[in-house]
């Protein structure tokens, strides 16, 4: 047996009740019928308030030829590399031949930020966030969802782009890679600049087409991070003394710290002194938090990984406390570092890493920074 949705073969989850044989291990998402829709052809011209450089530009005339092959494809670029726009020509393409298109990502606050720049650059479709809070409408010319709401669409999308399929929760999820595989009966987009070993061999083995970007469109390299060792007492007054810094020469600070309960702590001490707040996945007004911190209404944001992925803010500066705890990962430390300087107005700026012992994810990531600098 085989769940047709998740493709679960473990004959322990199979039950068959009074309605038929069911698969607990996915039955949790429910059991979603979506109205049949016929393939429609769509106005799908884009408009950027950029210009791709030639780099991204030959990078994007590869994947719209390699989906368009009905291949799927392994798209390696660097954070702030701009693989979102670099899909656009791929998407407009796919839609012109009337094919229904969903973009998935694994965190709700990238899947309502995406939408919003979909949204900006798509202006005659209706591109909507499928997520918690947005499920009322599910249909449109582009979806945008959480890997988690994939279950709506099985067998539904000819293409389908998965951006940071290394990301928690997918990641190690083998009930939502399944219900990704079946929400799809055409080819798939992985966008990463951290891709696992899985996709590095399916990859190798020639089983997804290859593409790598190595640069951001202003040039620049990407911000290598400083590391400082010491016991806990000397990690807090160094993180003090370089967010003061940070904070004299009016930059934003995004601190990130490891567990919940320490964000908030330190949130409540440092906001006797410093304008700051706290996000983590418990946070109410997730959206107002950040918006806020965009708009400078506080200077400092402690965060859990939650922001570690996605989230844009223009000139801010990055401090990882206990970066080596095992909640950040090499690849959690490259995308957190990758925050900074994302923006062409502030292409350069800083990040630290507090840890009190020295960790393969550490070396790792810096290592990795520096050889994608070098390409």
């Amino acid at each position: 047996m085989q769940c047709s949705r998740c493709d679960n073969t473990d004959p322990r989850y199979f039950y068959r009740g009074t309605r038929g044989l069911y698969c607990r291990r996915c039955i949790k998402f429910g059991d979603v019928k979506l109205p049949e829709i016929s393939s429609k052809i769509v106005d799908s011209e884009y408009q950027l308030k950029f210009e791709l450089t030639e780099r991204q530009k030959e990078v994007s005339a590869r994947l719209t030829e390699m989906v368009s092959q009905g291949r799927s494809v392994l798209l390696e670029a660097v954070c702030g590399a701009g693989k979102t726009e670099i899909i656009f020509e791929m998407v407009s393409d796919q839609l012109k031949r009337g094919r229904k298109v969903g973009f998935t990502i694994a965190r709700r606050q990238v899947v309502l930020e995406i939408a919003e720049r979909l949204s900006r650059a798509f202006t005659n479709l209706s591109v909507i966030p499928v997520c918690q809070g947005h499920t009322d409408v599910t249909m449109a010319d582009l979806v945008v969802c959480t890997t988690h709401q994939l279950f709506r669409y099985n067998d539904y999308f000819d293409v389908l782009i998965i951006d940071e399929p290394d990301a928690f929760p997918f990641k190690g999820d083998d009930t939502l890679k399944g219900i990704a595989r079946h929400a799809c009966h055409g080819s798939t987009v992985y966008l990463t600049a951290t891709p696992d070993e899985q996709l590095k061999n399916r990859a190798d083995d020639g089983e997804l087409g290859y593409l790598y970007l190595s640069k951001r469109p202003h040039g620049f390299p990407l911000c290598v991070p400083e590391t400082f060792y010491g016991n806990r007492l000397l990690l807090l007054i160094r993180g003090v003394i370089w967010m003061i810094r940070e904070i004299k020469q009016e930059r934003k600070v995004l601190i990130f710290v490891p567990r919940k309960r320490t964000g908030e702590l330190f949130r409540r001490i440092l906001g006797l002194f410093v304008s700051c707040n706290n996000i983590d996945s418990n946070s109410e007004e997730k959206d107002g938090i950040i918006q806020n911190f965009r708009e400078g209404k506080f200077k400092v944001l402690f965060s859990t990984n939650i922001l570690e992925r996605g989230v844009t803010f223009s000139n801010v500066q990055v401090l990882v406390y206990k970066a080596d705890s095992g909640v950040f990962d090499e690849a959690s430390l490259v995308q957190i570092s990758g925050r900074v300087g994302r923006d062409v107005r502030y292409p350069e700026g800083d990040c630290l890493f507090l840890a009190e012992s020295r960790r393969e994810s550490i070396d790792g990531c810096i290592n990795g920074i520096r050889r994608a600098n070098s390409d």
